[in-house]
């Protein structure tokens, strides 16, 4: 398979999954159940355009899920981090634990050998860290209690590759103890090595170039410093044996407190929508649809679906209690991950390797864990109202920006304002391109982000949408009539407080949506006046 092979893959399911995703969007259905169908007709099991066996697709197709927990990576601050950290991975732990033998025990009740039931319950356990974590930012979920209990699950599961592939492997053959220590030690060794390299390189190297580009002026550069640190630490999570969306979201975690994490996120939100598109649509290839409706199989597949994605939200929301979510939380959270996700594939590819499993149940579990990802963004959609319902949960929106003050640009005009903001006790974000000077304000206990706020992606990470007040300072008012058709995007009733650096300008920014907008010009001239006035009360000289 050559170069143009590749692209021209990459081509047709992107233009495919692009196009049902639109006709999803307009069936009020998620663009994941688009992409996903586009890639079960234009796979091997209907018109044979693209071929699932084609490394490099897939290979693109992962880099799309680096990308995801990249940017989730980039929100989590060292405080959520500390709050959060211990139940999640108790929450994540049990969560793998429980399935697997909820799994395993059943598919033995069924009649499968113990190896084939414990690799069953291995494929089970795991869910699809790109579909749930994308469809819980989409809908806002992300921050909710039960949208970070699944994504500490789905962080485990990732990690719980490695050793359930050396279990697997064991199983299908003889192997010796010393064999099976040796690897667990070096699969945890290079866990700690992956964390230290990364984690060391994201804090001290990549904050000092993405200040030297900043400096520079170039806005160019960031965007690609942002991408080479997602895919440097990818590649190098992958060289070591582990998960490559791993190691995204480890450099992602340590660029998180840093003033930049919010611009990255924005910078590489397009590049992350293009390589999702085509993972999804990849999966969606697996499918083997001349075999799904023939012998019946669609009814077995579909049942076998239906078992699983109750079973496991079930399951998943009873280890989570058990680790003391509360009850509403805890099964919202498991609905979220009740699906078989796209790296159970890699543990199924090895235990049909090892003769764990036959064609046949490799098949049946491909083509039921195709229809389990159709239905996650539906069940995300009910994962809130549950939550809510049982008293548990949050409604699963974002509390990110409420009741702040969004104050974009600063400068001695803004000056005054953010200490008259400041000394009522409201809490401020401040935006803007000068990194020492968004420095200044963190120093004095703000929120500050640094980076572009006519991106609409880093305006919504700042919380426009539940702001108490947008102040925008720009002295361009071409640019601050362009941030304020942004905030109107996101936020139709927010206040909007503009600088206007000249009164022909006036008219553009508040048909752009400004609030209030104060003139410069008058404002200068109000002061001449009080000065002129003074002098002429006192006698000449």
């Amino acid at each position: 398979m050559n170069g143009w092979d590749v692209i021209t893959d990459l081509v047709v399911l992107l233009s495919v999954a692009s196009l049902l995703g639109v006709v999803a969007e307009r069936l009020r259905l998620s663009s994941i159940v688009g992409a996903i169908v586009g890639g079960m007709l234009v796979g091997p099991g209907l018109l044979g355009w693209v071929h699932n066996d084609h490394l490099e697709v897939q290979y693109v197709a992962e880099f799309g899920v680096a990308l995801l927990l990249f940017t989730i990576g980039l929100e989590i601050t060292r405080e959520k981090l500390v709050a959060f950290g211990l139940q999640g991975a108790a929450v994540g732990v049990l969560q793998v634990v429980v399935t697997l033998v909820g799994g395993a025990l059943a598919a033995w009740l069924f009649g499968w050998g113990i190896g084939g039931s414990i690799a069953i319950g291995s494929m089970v356990a795991l869910s699809s860290t790109a579909a749930v974590a994308r469809t819980l930012f989409d809908s806002g979920q992300l921050e909710s209690q039960h949208g970070r209990m699944a994504v500490a699950m789905l962080l485990v599961q990732d990690l719980a590759i490695v050793p359930l592939v050396i279990g697997l492997t064991i199983l299908g053959g003889p192997i010796e103890i010393q064999e099976v220590a040796a690897e667990i030690g070096f699969a945890g060794a290079r866990m700690v090595g992956a964390v230290l390299i990364i984690g060391l390189v994201a804090v001290l190297l990549i904050p000092r170039l993405l200040h030297s580009s900043h400096l520079s002026g170039n806005r160019e550069l960031p965007i690609v410093l942002a991408v080479v640190t997602a895919v440097l630490a990818a590649w190098l999570s992958h060289e070591l044996g582990l998960s490559a969306a791993v190691g995204a979201f480890i450099a992602g975690l340590a660029l998180a407190n840093s003033p930049f994490a919010r611009q990255i996120r924005s910078d590489v939100t397009g590049l992350k929508a293009i390589f999702l598109t085509i993972f999804f649509a990849s999966i969606g290839t697996l499918a083997d649809l001349s075999w799904i409706f023939t012998d019946d199989h669609i009814v077995t597949v579909i049942m076998l679906a239906c078992v699983i994605v109750v079973g496991k939200a079930l399951l998943s929301g009873f280890a989570a209690r058990v680790a003391g979510v509360a009850t509403g939380t805890a099964l919202a959270a498991g609905i979220c991950v009740a699906q078989i996700g796209e790296f159970s594939f890699v543990v199924g590819g090895v235990a049909g390797a090892e003769g764990l499993l036959d064609e046949e149940t490799l098949n049946l579990l491909v083509a039921a864990s195709v229809v389990t990802l159709l239905l996650v963004p539906m069940m995300i959609a009910i994962a809130p109202r549950l939550a809510g319902w049982l008293g548990g949960g949050s409604s699963g929106e974002a509390s990110c920006g409420r009741g702040r003050v969004i104050v974009i640009g600063i400068g001695p005009s803004s000056g005054a304002a953010l200490e008259s903001i400041r000394n009522a006790g409201v809490p401020i974000t401040v935006i803007d391109f000068n990194h020492r000077a968004v420095q200044r304000q963190r120093d004095l206990g703000d929120e500050g982000i640094v980076g572009d706020a006519r991106r609409v992606e880093l305006l919504a990470a700042a919380g426009v949408a539940n702001a108490r007040l947008v102040l925008l300072s720009l002295p361009d008012p071409k640019a601050a009539a362009a941030v304020c058709q942004q905030v109107r995007v996101l936020a139709a009733s927010v206040p909007i407080i503009a600088r206007c650096s000249y009164n022909r300008a006036e008219a553009s920014l508040r048909s752009a949506g400004a609030t209030d907008v104060v003139l410069e010009e008058d404002a200068v001239g109000l002061v001449l006046g009080r000065a002129v006035a003074e002098r002429l009360d006192q006698p000449p000289v």
